[in-house]
């Protein structure tokens, strides 16, 4: 997910940080919801503990 500080950036292209929420285990098939201790908090390509 890319994230603005304005609803104008958008339009823009100018994101101020990306996040993602990966799985730990790549391929697994857990979801998000029913086991959130399997995906880790990424912003900007780094782990956030």
């Amino acid at each position: 997910m890319n994230i603005y500080l304005r609803k104008e950036d958008i339009e823009d292209g100018e994101s101020v940080m990306t996040a993602e929420y990966r799985p730990v285990e790549y391929g697994k098939d857990y979801d998000v919801v029913n086991n959130p201790d399997k995906f880790q908090l990424y912003i900007d390509g780094k782990e956030i503990k």
